[in-house]
């Protein structure tokens, strides 16, 4: 969400073809990031799914 509303902020009329491109780059290398960000909790959460629950001790009852 905070990707979203910092773009909202820029008046990208007034930005020079320079700083575009610029601006391009960093927002670009900001998307990379979070994607990245995102297979790796998505990875992180497909093996935690996996891993199941661990089995309780059985007492051994009195006999």
């Amino acid at each position: 969400m905070a990707f979203i509303a910092f773009t909202k902020l820029i008046d990208f009329t007034t930005l020079t073809a320079k700083q575009r491109r610029e601006l391009k780059t960093i927002l670009g290398k900001r998307e990379d990031q979070l994607k990245k960000a995102i297979k790796d909790v998505e990875s992180a959460l497909s093996k935690l799914e996996g891993t199941g629950r661990k089995s309780q001790k059985q007492s051994k009852g009195r006999r």
